[in-house]
């Protein structure tokens, strides 16, 4: 009777103690789940949409610099477009010059993600308290630098674009378009988005009839 006794107190210690032990580990499980939960939904979301006005900062400034540096010695009118005519001085046809612009398309693509990868491994400075997620304290804690921001693809395209100014008159702008698409990575989370800088790199009036179709463009 000692016996069975004993081993019945045994086993249900053994089966309390276990009991403990699932109690604890779901207890765990749920707080971890709680705080991944709030880290990716809440810490995270602040901190892409600082990390993306610095990459739309970034962009605009690099596209810049690199439709300056590359258009330094093409950035004459009739080095992008060809204008024919006919007797009567009427624009019979327009076309942009296919060398030119692939070249100058390559090389400001180029420079863009040349200035670009410069500027984004110099890194993110955000203070400590941010990752707290709570909008009262963001702004405190000593400045922590974050590499998060890469390139994924920069693309570039000419664009024209038509405008009337008077009779028989026609401004003529063209433009260039960068695609920059950035990704933002932090631990255990990752987004990317596509950042689009259109800036004026040519603008002339053409004088004469402007045909409704032409060569090269939108």
């Amino acid at each position: 009777m000692i016996d069975c006794t004993n081993q019945n107190i045994w086993y249900k210690n053994k089966r309390r103690f276990s009991f403990k032990r699932f109690f604890v580990l779901l207890l765990i499980v749920l707080i971890i789940a709680i705080v991944y939960f709030y880290y990716v939904n809440v810490v995270c979301e602040r901190i892409f949409k600082i990390c993306y006005a610095y990459a739309d900062s970034y962009c605009t400034e690099s596209v810049n610099k690199a439709i300056l540096k590359s258009m330094q010695k093409s950035d004459d009118y009739a080095n992008l477009v060809t204008i024919e005519k006919n007797d009567n001085d009427d624009i019979v046809l327009i076309s942009t010059n296919p060398e030119t612009v692939n070249k100058l398309s390559r090389e400001i693509a180029l420079e863009c993600s040349k200035s670009l990868n410069e500027k984004f491994n110099e890194g993110i400075k955000l203070p400590l308290m941010i990752f707290t997620g709570i909008d009262i304290l963001s702004g405190y804690g000593v400045p922590v630098n974050l590499r998060t921001l890469s390139i994924v693809s920069v693309d570039c395209d000419f664009n024209s674009e038509f405008k009337s100014v008077g009779i028989n008159q026609t401004l003529h702008s063209i433009y260039v378009i960068i695609n920059c698409k950035v990704e933002i990575e932090v631990p255990f989370n990752a987004t990317e988005n596509t950042l689009e800088t259109k800036v004026l790199v040519s603008e002339s009036v053409l004088v004469g009839e402007v045909p409704e179709i032409y060569l090269g463009g939108n």
